[in-house]
Parts: structure tokens; sequence; C-alpha cells
């Protein structure tokens, strides 16, 4: 018995593919290579939005420019909330940050009192352009023109927003997932089978909260906290996790890896 789904809602952040049937004849136009890229990225990127989450893979530290004015954002890599991967392939130029509260406001800050407006945060975004133009007789329409892009180059962009993220939670659903020492499957199907996660409508990930410094002062290293930033764990890393909670990890290898 078959079911048809063609009326049902679907689920949250998800939805069903389209690729391409090929056939000998078959006339292959801007559509059909447009539904062959966005087929393959579609489920690459719901595979890494579902199964690796998101967050930074390696790299992309937040330092104090040279001048004290503003951030640099190191080299790396990351996975933005709907999947997509992130490459900032080398240090960006230095990004400038709001001045800080006024020098009169010293004994506030003597006094330990801080609000969000003494911060902002700096976040991590995908972004496409178009680039690459070549010429061009017709358009779509079958409009005269004289150029268009023939590439999309995946970027980036760094963007800074008032206030400060609050700190990552740490409370942890394992415990849910034990029952009298056992594994309790129940609850790691309910997990499972409930919800799917839905696509935000902001996809940018934030790498750091940056403490604005007292009237004209520099930027320090010891204003940035990258500790807000959230990340992917690898199997590496749940592997040395494993062990250190274990208490085996001086004592095992892994597996040839250093």
């Amino acid at each position: 018995m078959s079911v048809s789904t063609q009326n049902s809602k679907p689920r949250a952040g998800i939805s069903t593919f389209v690729r391409n049937r090929y056939f000998y004849g078959k006339l292959l136009d801007v559509f059909h290579f447009e539904l062959e890229q966005n087929y393959n990225n579609g489920k690459r990127w719901m595979l890494n939005r579902m199964v690796c989450g998101f967050g930074v893979l390696c790299g992309l530290d937040v330092i104090a420019a040279p001048d004290g004015r503003g951030v640099i954002v190191t080299g790396g890599a990351a996975l933005d909330r709907c999947g997509r991967e992130i490459v900032v392939p080398r240090n960006s130029d230095p990004l400038p940050v709001p001045a800080g509260p006024a020098a009169s406001d010293e004994a506030k800050f003597a006094a330990g009192a801080e609000c969000l407006n003494d911060y902002v945060h700096i976040s991590l975004c995908f972004k496409q352009c178009e680039t690459d133009p070549v010429s061009v007789s017709v358009d779509e329409c079958g409009n005269a023109t004289t150029c268009s892009a023939s590439s999309i180059q995946e970027r980036y962009s760094l963007e800074i927003t008032e206030g400060r993220i609050p700190e990552v939670d740490l409370t942890s659903s394992v415990p849910d997932f034990l029952l009298n020492g056992r594994l309790n499957y129940s609850a790691l199907v309910e997990s499972v089978t409930r919800d799917c996660p839905a696509l935000p409508a902001d996809c940018c990930i934030p790498l750091a909260n940056i403490r604005l410094p007292q009237g004209d002062d520099p930027i320090q290293d010891t204003d940035i906290d990258i500790n807000i930033r959230p990340i992917v764990y690898t199997n590496d890393m749940l592997l040395d996790l494993m062990l250190a909670l274990a208490g085996d990890l001086p004592a095992r290898t892994r597996g040839g890896k250093q």
C-alpha cells in the first residue's frame, strides 16, 4: 500500500528533494543545471545541520588589532546554523569596534557594574557573491544584454552587533538517556522522534563577546571572550572526550593518530 504525501504539511526545516532524471537526447538548460546544484547542496547542508550541528570547526580566533581600535578574525572554518560551510582562508582585515563608555563613567567601572551596552559581539555569516562576468547576447527573457556573472563565489561576512551573547548552556540531557545504569532507549527515541529542528531566521554563528574599553583606551585580548562560540564536536574530539571521562586518556592510544 502506498501513501500519498502530496498534501501533507512538511516537517519544520526539511523538505523533499528533486534531482535530474537523465535520458538520451535530454536538453540540459539553466534550470536543470541549477536543479543539479540545488539537489547536491541542499542534501549536504541538511546532513551538516542535523548530523554535525553548527559552530566552529577550526581556527577563527578573535584577537585585538595592532592599533587597539578593532579586532581581527584569524583564518578557519565553520558550519553555520543552516548547515552551510564557511571558509575564512586568511586573517581578516581589522574590523573597527565602537567606542566604549566615556571616561566620566569611571565610577561605574570601579564599582564593577556592567550592562549590555558595555559589550558588542562579532558574528560570522555565510555570503555568496556573483563574479566572473562574461559576454551574453540575450538574457533568459530574450532581451539584449551585455554581460552576466558566470560564477558564484562562496564568501563570508563579519558583523558586529550591540549587546552580549549569553554563555553556552552546558546542561546535558544525557542523564535522561540513562536509567538505573542502563541505556534508556525510549528516551532516545522520544528525543529523535518528536520534532525536527527548524531552520533559524538568522544562520550566523557568534564568535566572541567584546567588552568595550573605557573611552579611548585600546582593546586588549583580555576584553575578548571566545567561550560563547558554538563548536562542532568532531568524531576525534568525541573519542578524546570519552577517553578522558573514562580516565584512560594517558594510557590508551587512538588508533595511530597523534
